[in-house]
């Protein structure tokens, strides 16, 4: 077990003040939370904004509402490599998953193939949504997404759960397709310890989501002070000098995706809103050092002349994590093991691609992703947030070279 400086593997730090706005956003109630969606309508340039309890939260009610308007459709076409909580939210919402592989060397759609996929009535009959995915904050081209559909009654749903203030072409992420959500939880871009934002300007979608958010659950005070407490915990764990803590409790399994389904559906509290206080300008100055942070990997990974490890342009985006790929299965086991003796951050990215879940068993039986399965076999990702100090690098680039020379 070590004992010491820790990198998080991704963090979006909460302060003291944090934690004062969101008790006082307890007190305010409903003003607070009317604060933080009218900020957002107005930021990403929407009509309608919904606040709920998680990212996955956010999509599954965005597919129910896309399904009661098309209640001919049930299916779900996802990129086979991306978080498990994307597949989760589709089941949850009870719909089926359809998958298209990646485009080698990118985490966007292979979109050849999805241009099979969408051909034609008999390719979208039962096709409800399409999903493209801001993966780690690389932009996906929802714009071509938009541009195979020629069936209308399909909806594109952007994931934009991992890349809150990014842009692209000069366009907000989000608000790129007929519904966007974020994540707010422990890691992401922006932490509310958990949360969801959902944004559309689809009015018929918006008249549905009225409803059904009428119908939602509030936290109660178990769970309101439960909240409280894992803010506190973030103050001061997620710090380096601490995290080695929550690091050597395997219980927590921190790091770990889980496929889950039965997770809570819940309206937004006011302490989760209030914990986004300053939040426009909290998100730019921790975009900020990701994005250093994703420049100074690309540019140590290109001058060891490696520079094929890397994923598309690494340089332009905050990075919530960068993911790089290791082919070799043994170098993959000996730059974790010794991140973990020096504390270093870099983990495995998603252990299985989405048709290699033991939960989806029996879905894609004689189907093949080879740049999915390929992701998931190698990539490794390294820490860009606020934490990571020059001596962190000078580790990791020791680290790296150990690697890389090894080859």
């Amino acid at each position: 077990m070590r004992i010491g400086r820790t990198l998080p593997p991704a963090a979006a730090p909460i302060g003291i003040a944090e934690i004062f706005a969101g008790l006082r956003g307890l007190l305010r109630g409903q003003a607070e939370l009317e604060r933080f969606r009218s900020e957002l309508q107005q930021h990403f340039g929407v009509r309608h904004c919904y606040l709920v309890s998680s990212g996955r939260a956010a999509l599954t009610l965005a597919l129910q509402a896309l399904k009661e308007l098309q209640p001919g459709r049930d299916e779900v076409l996802i990129p086979a490599f991306t978080c498990y909580t994307v597949p989760s939210a589709v089941i949850r919402a009870g719909l089926k998953v359809r998958l298209c592989d990646l485009r080698p060397g990118a985490f966007d759609f292979d979109f050849a193939r999805l241009a099979g996929m969408l051909s034609g009535a008999s390719g979208t009959g039962r096709l409800l949504a399409v999903v493209p995915t801001h993966l780690f904050g690389f932009p996906a081209d929802v714009a071509q997404v938009r541009s195979l559909l020629q069936d209308s009654g399909v909806a594109v749903v952007e994931d934009a759960a991992q890349a809150m203030g990014e842009a692209w072409q000069g366009r907000k992420l989000g608000a790129l397709g007929d519904i966007g959500f974020f994540s707010l939880g422990r890691g992401k871009a922006l932490s509310a310890v958990e949360g969801g934002v959902l944004l559309t300007d689809c009015d018929d979608v918006a008249a549905v989501l009225d409803r059904r958010m009428a119908g939602l659950p509030r936290y109660g005070w178990p769970k309101l002070l439960g909240l409280i407490a894992a803010a506190a915990a973030l103050v001061l764990l997620t710090r380096p000098s601490l995290f080695w803590i929550p690091r050597a409790l395997p219980f927590l399994r921190l790091g770990e995706t889980r496929f889950e389904t039965g997770f809570p559906i819940l309206r937004m509290s006011p302490l989760q809103a209030g914990l986004t206080a300053r939040w426009r300008e909290r998100l730019e100055g921790m975009r900020a050092a990701r994005q250093a942070n994703a420049a100074r990997w690309a540019a140590i990974l290109e001058n060891a002349g490696a520079r094929e490890l890397c994923f598309g342009d690494s340089r332009a985006h905050g990075l919530l994590r960068f993911p790089l790929r290791l082919r070799d299965a043994g170098r993959k086991r000996a730059l974790l093991r010794a991140s973990t003796r020096a504390g270093a951050g870099i983990m495995p990215a998603y252990l299985a691609s989405i048709n290699q879940l033991a939960q989806l068993g029996g879905e894609f039986p004689a189907q093949a992703y080879p740049a999915a399965e390929a992701c998931a076999r190698e990539l490794v990702t390294l820490p860009t947030h606020g934490y990571v100090t020059p001596a962190d690098v000078a580790r990791i680039r020791r680290l790296l070279a150990c690697v890389l020379e090894a080859a």
